[in-house]
């Protein structure tokens, strides 16, 4: 997506929350103010379908898979991919999300492993360490999941929010 078409969709939800909104009192009206607010929200994800957000997540696995690998020397463990997975300029949204989801599959394999008891005997403190660091990885990718998600139309209505959808930085 280009940044002219984010700043004109984001102008526009701007306008549509800062004057439309405060300035109605017919809930019909807001409620057509925050379905028009909605789509636009997933039309501007939809420009960029994801593919940031999905680079991302990659990177923080990798970064994961890095640490893991450092504090699991001379433990026997599942598969650790080579990292970085991604290299260049990959801009194919499916190929990243099946980086993405193979990624999960084996963070899970290792979380399973670090949370068993082979691990624990072998080395308690780096088991424990890479558990944390597992965990963590997981919330940090489901944070950028929910930022990219545009929050249902029902739920802006029910509460009022002049907040139009996804997470702003």
């Amino acid at each position: 997506m280009s940044a002219s078409f984010e700043r004109l969709i984001d102008g526009i939800i701007d306008a549509l929350q800062s004057h439309v909104v405060p300035n109605s009192s017919d809930d019909f009206v807001r409620g057509q103010v925050f379905s028009a607010i909605y789509a636009l929200n997933s039309m501007k994800l939809a420009a960029d379908w994801k593919a940031a957000p999905l680079l991302e997540q990659v990177r923080l696995q990798d970064d994961a898979f890095v640490a893991v690998k450092r504090l699991a020397d001379g433990m026997t463990h599942p598969e650790i991919p080579a990292t970085p997975r991604v290299r260049g300029d990959m801009s194919d949204a499916g190929a990243i999300e099946a980086l993405r989801d193979d990624g999960d599959r084996r963070l899970g394999q290792l979380l399973l492993w670090a949370a068993g008891e082979g691990a624990r005997v072998a080395n308690r403190n780096a088991a424990t360490e890479i558990e944390r660091l597992l965990r963590r990885a997981t919330c940090d990718q489901l944070k950028i999941e929910l930022a990219t998600t545009p929050k249902s139309m029902l739920q802006q209505i029910a509460g009022g929010e002049r907040d139009g959808g996804a997470a702003q930085d």
